[in-house]
């Protein structure tokens, strides 16, 4: 009798090799080609799992979006206001292997939306998702006194957002600013004129956020 195989394992399975090569050899080749030698499977073989290349990216998306909160749960766990927000940013920007390489995935997925805008809907719930996690970190920070009572947690919770997503597309495109303690700096410029004593003492940020000026 011929093997039975599981669909749904099979397209993580094609997922996860997509993740794989892009770990290993960057997200330029991770081709149809090289998934299908990276499971040894002829190329046509996979289109009997996906409908297209740009669905197989939605699902790498998604699936680097659970790892990631995931992540961001464990990190913050117990914490509240900066702190808690600094967790999270651990997890989000490019600062290690690891979000490096799903950098390049989400910015590969941020790339085929102009030309597939069904998958814009994918992105917004994440975006949505992450930007409530940052502005509810801030409005607690905002209660606990580590940030002034005027603080516009809104506004603030779009830029943090965007600056995430910035520091991702500048780390696959060019790197100029993407060493860590710029990254933070970046941070810690939009957060810095909002914060109390109580906030400058309590952020976590691995940076001085009151003499950002004199810091290289």
């Amino acid at each position: 009798m011929p093997k039975i195989v599981d669909r749904e394992v099979r397209r993580r399975e094609i997922v996860e090799a997509y993740l794989r090569v892009v770990a290993r050899d960057g997200v330029e080749q991770a081709t149809s080609r090289a998934l299908a030698a990276e499971l040894r499977m002829s190329t046509g073989a996979l289109w009997h799992y996906f409908a297209d290349f740009d669905e197989v990216l939605v699902q790498a998306y998604g699936l680097v979006f659970a790892r990631t909160s995931d992540r961001i749960a464990q990190r913050c766990s117990g914490l509240r206001g900066l702190p808690a927000l600094t967790a999270m940013l651990t997890d989000l920007l490019p600062l290690s292997k690891e979000t490096e390489d799903e950098a390049s995935v989400v910015v590969s997925f941020w790339g085929r939306v102009p030309h597939n805008r069904s998958l814009g809907e994918c992105h917004a719930k994440v975006e949505h998702e992450w930007r409530e996690q940052i502005r509810t970190h801030l409005a607690d920070a905002t209660d606990l006194g580590q940030l002034v009572q005027r603080a516009p947690v809104s506004a603030l919770a779009d830029v943090v957002f965007v600056v995430a997503a910035g520091l991702q597309v500048e780390h696959v495109v060019s790197e100029a600013i993407t060493d860590a303690t710029r990254q933070w700096r970046l941070v810690a410029a939009v957060l810095a004129p909002w914060m109390t004593d109580d906030g400058h003492a309590a952020h976590g940020l691995p940076v001085d956020t009151r003499d950002l000026d004199e810091q290289p």
